[in-house]
């Protein structure tokens, strides 16, 4: 059960009372607080995946550990082809930890998708520990959120889309995607904190905001 934060981001809140009609949403992309966001509930399952870029060349005989959740999965090299050592880490998590979830290797990319569908798999941690192995570790990317049929998630207001143009919410908090964020539903905030999508502004919803109990100022 999501239990929100009390929420104190003064800038972005345009009243003395907290937003009390809140709730913790399901962020499909990075978005930052601040954002007004749409609802959609997904018409297809997917899983989680989740990719390491690496470089460098390989040193042979060195350690590479993948934290998968915070479990250790040490591989040795064994030359110093990038894409085959990739392959080879691939290889020993799948051995290490195939009944959760699947690796994969393209070049010198590394890619990790949970076993089942769902939003759970949006929580598998990956940190890569590379020191003296030749190699450097990239940012973990999210190639794919997971989700279930019919499961409600988050994205930002689109006046341009047919399915996810009607607001009804702001983010509250800074998110990545797949994270379970706070959102307000109702509340009164600050109109030059509020984010929307690149060429598109207030003027497009503040209309429908009104409408479901989102108000906003042009200062506190």
């Amino acid at each position: 059960m999501f239990e929100p934060t009390v929420f104190e981001n003064r800038p972005l809140i345009a009243d003395t009372v907290q937003p009390v009609n809140r709730a913790g949403g399901y962020i499909m992309a990075a978005l930052k607080a601040g954002s007004v966001l749409c609802s959609t509930v997904k018409t297809a399952a997917a899983k989680a995946k989740k990719s390491i870029t690496f470089t460098g060349t390989p040193v042979s005989g060195k350690t590479v550990s993948i934290l998968l959740n915070g479990a250790e999965i040490a591989y040795t090299t064994g030359s110093t082809t990038l894409a085959t050592e990739i392959t080879g880490i691939a290889n020993a998590i799948n051995a290490a930890a195939g009944d959760e979830v699947a690796a994969s290797a393209s070049a010198g990319k590394l890619s990790i998708e949970a076993k089942a569908n769902g939003l759970n798999g949006n929580t598998i941690s990956i940190v890569a520990v590379v020191e003296g192995s030749g190699l450097t570790a990239g940012a973990v990317a999210i190639d794919v959120v997971g989700c279930d049929v019919g499961d409600e998630v988050f994205e930002i207001v689109d006046s341009a889309s047919e399915t996810n143009n009607i607001p009804c919410a702001v983010l509250l908090e800074d998110a990545e995607a797949g994270e379970i964020k706070s959102v307000a539903f109702t509340g009164c905030f600050i109109s030059s904190a509020l984010k929307f999508k690149a060429g598109q502004s207030l003027a497009s919803f503040k209309k429908t905001l009104r409408t479901i109990g989102i108000f906003t100022k042009g200062s506190i």
